[in-house]
């Protein structure tokens, strides 16, 4: 796709815009200060338990093999990322992929387990998020404050690199790290998807999250229904 339509080009993350976007998340509203709103905050229920592949490891032979290669391929996961959330909102679509780690004498394992996140609008907040997190506690994810702005470089499949303002922020049970660029418009994000597609965020010239998914029409699809309504 040329850039005025992948996902880099419908970004609106950089320097200066973070304020323009959280600070009026729907019309009519008193605006609140960029650094008061906690986006993510808005749309992730916390409580929630996070996958733990290492965990799953521990299960029966077969039950660990037939995860182990799930993950490998990779795969989608859908829902409503609060569990209030009314119909068509909080909408969430998930892609998890981890590399494989041969072992010399054993079965293989895996490494460098990522998500990447697709949110739509959900309560106040009305435009749409991408989000990067890790699986496993072996990240390169920075040790940063919730919330807190964070400069990093964005690569999309063979789009020229783009440095951004992204949001660092910790969810779920764990607390594990996750880094989220936000977009107009959930539509805006789902015009931009490819059916094959990878990403690689950089953080200081380090390489902290390295994805490609697939499928990823049909992902878009499922997370449409979800918008209009579909449980």
């Amino acid at each position: 796709m040329t850039g005025e339509t992948t996902m880099l080009g419908k970004l609106l993350w950089a320097t200066g815009m973070l304020a323009a976007l959280v600070a009026a998340p729907c019309q009519g509203a008193a605006p609140a200060p960029a650094e008061a709103f906690d986006v993510l905050g808005s749309v992730m229920d916390k409580s929630q338990k996070q996958l733990d592949p290492k965990r799953i490891l521990e299960l029966n032979k077969e039950e660990a093999r037939q995860y182990r290669e799930k993950i490998l391929a990779g795969w989608w996961e859908f829902m409503q990322a609060n569990s209030q959330a009314k119909a068509g909102e909080f909408c969430a679509a998930t892609f998890l992929r981890a590399k494989r780690e041969p072992q010399v004498g054993g079965e293989d394992s895996f490494k460098e387990g990522m998500t990447v996140t697709l949110f739509g609008p959900g309560g106040d907040y009305r435009g749409a998020l991408l989000a990067f997190a890790p699986l496993m506690d072996d990240h390169q994810f920075p040790k940063l404050q919730a919330g807190q702005k964070v400069l990093v470089t964005l690569k999309q499949g063979n789009e020229a690199p783009a440095t951004l303002n992204a949001v660092f922020m910790t969810v779920g049970a764990t607390a594990r790290p996750m880094i989220a660029f936000a977009v107009p418009s959930i539509d805006a994000l789902m015009a931009g998807m490819e059916d094959n597609w990878s990403f690689e965020v950089q953080y200081q010239g380090q390489s902290i999250a390295d994805i490609a998914w697939h499928s990823g029409l049909a992902a878009r699809d499922a997370l449409k229904r979800c918008l209009n309504g579909a449980r």
